[in-house]
């Protein structure tokens, strides 16, 4: 038999002491956090060395509040606000021959909650707000003299307002309201020379991002709120490799993200999504030679997914979206194989789907407007190949809804 614990630890920064809130699940006690963070918080790593591996990993956070519950039945109220500049940055020289992997990961984030469950009943009361300077991740990778044989990755993250809850057998309810007005803003770099295995770089902002997942016997009913005003929310990623022989690169930028999956009970989800910023992400990448290279770009102003791998969904969805969305993805090819470069653009979208194998029942209620301009632009220029497949996609409103099997 699993013992009912209820715990939250506040992960704090020296300029953002905070207490870590107390309750009692036994007595029925909400938990009540509540955390401001006005100065800038900073993450810097610079490095310049030969070695055969290299791990790298860069985190800074303004508010981060996490926790668990297992076996009980629990609330929280938290309060996050953060009006300070979020900088994460990786510098990474790479000198020779590295025989192993590549691997460095920047992330960014103004205000982070996170609560695992198991077993468990959990209210939450969640309000985040980020408007400061800025919320930026860098990765720069430099070897243009470099033999990464193993390949790897580099990848940087910067997200204004992060919630994310979940676990197996959990009933999840309440309310998220996520706030932002601040530059968000993701950007990796590499040259590298030479690398003869599969390797991957990625940038993503996100100005509110909620994500939930409940498995087993489960159960959801949350009303979602995400407002980001004028403000510019831009991912980029811009990779030159002299030879590379599997390369995957990808900038993705949202607004607002509300992904949220359950599993062996209902699931009740309202969304409200407001997006008055630019979005904007731009991918490139310039080979010499290449075996294989997939390249995409894609930004969406308010996403919102809503799946149930059980029989009912009831799915409330409002979404407004004034301002640009732009998707641009660019290929300079020399000589190779394959190439695979494509943009999509969307300034609404949501997907809700419920299992087939179990009878099950959608209802939706959505209402989507968008009068922001809406643009993707893919660029490949390739020289001598085998394939070349490109594509651009820009979308209005996109609106899937449908019954599915289990798992896909």
């Amino acid at each position: 038999m699993m013992a009912a614990t209820a715990t939250f630890a506040a992960l704090a920064t020296e300029a953002s002491a905070q207490q870590t809130p107390t309750c009692d699940p036994q007595a029925g006690e909400t938990c009540s956090s509540t955390q401001t963070q006005t100065g800038d918080v900073t993450g810097l790593v610079d490095i310049d060395l030969s070695v055969d591996q290299v791990t790298v990993s860069t985190n800074a956070q303004g508010n981060a509040l996490a926790g668990g519950v297992t076996a009980a039945s629990a609330g929280l109220v938290s309060r996050q606000s953060m009006t300070g500049a979020t900088v994460a940055r990786s510098n990474v020289v790479v000198n020779g021959e590295a025989d192993g992997q590549l691997s460095v990961d920047t992330t960014a984030r103004g205000n982070y909650l996170g609560v695992t469950t198991n077993g468990a009943t959990f209210a939450v009361d969640a309000s985040q707000s980020a408007t400061g300077d800025r919320v930026e991740a860098g990765t720069y990778v430099q070897a243009p003299n470099g033999r990464v044989l193993q390949g790897g990755f580099a990848t940087s993250t910067a997200v204004a307002n992060t919630v994310a809850l979940g676990g197996p057998s959990s009933s999840l309810t309440g309310v998220i309201d996520q706030r932002a007005q601040t530059t968000v803003f993701a950007e990796t770099v590499a040259d590298v020379q030479y690398i003869p295995a599969p390797a991957t770089f990625s940038s993503q902002a996100v100005a509110n991002a909620v994500q939930t997942n409940t498995t087993g016997a489960s159960h959801q009913d949350l009303a979602i709120r995400q407002s980001n005003a004028a403000s510019t929310t831009e991912a980029r990623t811009d990779v030159y490799v002299d030879n590379g022989w599997d390369l995957t690169v990808g900038a993705n930028a949202g607004a607002n993200q509300a992904i949220t999956a359950n599993a062996g009970g209902s699931m009740l989800i309202q969304t409200d999504q407001a997006n008055a910023g630019r979005v904007r992400a731009d991918a490139r990448v310039q080979t010499n030679l290449q075996g294989q290279t997939v390249l995409a770009a894609r930004s969406v102003a308010n996403e919102t997914v809503a799946g149930n791998n059980d029989i009912y969904l009831k799915l409330d969805n409002t979404q407004l979206n004034t301002g640009g969305v732009e998707a641009n993805a660019t290929y300079v090819g020399v000589n190779g194989y394959d190439a695979y470069v494509g943009s999509d653009a969307v300034g609404n979208a949501v997907t809700g789907y419920a299992c087939s194998q179990c009878g099950g029942d959608v209802n939706v209620n959505n209402n989507q407007t968008n009068s922001g301009n809406v643009t993707a632009t893919t660029n490949a220029t390739v020289s001598s190949g085998r394939t070349a497949v490109v594509g651009a996609n820009a979308v209005g409103n996109s609106a899937n809804f449908y019954i599915s099997r289990p798992g896909g």
